[in-house]
């Protein structure tokens, strides 16, 4: 029989922010280390993909990487959402954008409340971010829920812009390069765990 706290635990979904392009390459290694073993199925579960609904990629590369684990995803899975910035977008257009793609997140963080949100930069974890961020102090999330950012392999000595805006609301920003971590090697929330990709 499942204790309390256990069924309390489990109820709460893992949100996990793809991007297109690199971002989701990334995400889908990040994704297939964390589902391996059944501890991690068990622990990253029931997890919901955060998808820009112009995205038309993420999903089948998603899918394809989770197969490899023996994780199969359904429509259940995927939750499509405003982007906040196209690229080319002019910056004041992108201000009304922004705030749409925010209200969004807010409205699925309020509802979902996940116990962990994952992301790697792209442009569309940003609202959720704050929305995660902004629910846990106001209590609508419990204590317990994380805001987890790994930057991309490819920022050798700067975060990224997504990652210099959200390093204060982070719980944990995972850098993959000792230049990096020497940066910010003061920051509280700023990890180094060599590559991990």
């Amino acid at each position: 029989m499942t204790s309390p706290n256990k069924q309390n635990e489990t109820k709460y979904p893992v949100f996990i922010v793809l991007g297109s392009g690199g971002h989701t390459a990334e995400m889908c290694t990040i994704n297939m280390a964390l589902l391996t073993s059944a501890r991690g199925k068990e622990i990253y579960n029931p997890v919901r993909y955060i998808i820009a609904n112009d995205d038309i990629t993420s999903r089948s590369r998603i899918t394809s990487a989770m197969q490899k684990v023996g994780v199969a995803l359904d429509d259940t899975s995927f939750i499509y959402v405003p982007r906040s910035r196209k690229v080319g977008q002019s910056y004041l257009s992108s201000v009304f954008t922004t705030l749409w793609a925010l209200l969004w997140s807010f409205w699925l963080v309020w509802s979902g409340q996940p116990k962990l949100l994952l992301c790697n930069g792209p442009g569309t974890c940003v609202p959720f971010c704050i929305a995660t961020y902004i629910c846990r102090q106001i209590r609508r999330l419990p204590s317990t829920t994380k805001i987890v950012f790994v930057e991309s392999w490819c920022r050798v000595r700067t975060l990224s812009l997504s990652g210099k805006l959200l390093r204060p609301l982070l719980d944990l920003l995972v850098v993959q390069w000792p230049a990096l971590a020497e940066k910010y090697k003061n920051a509280y929330n700023v990890k180094y765990f060599g590559k991990i990709m």
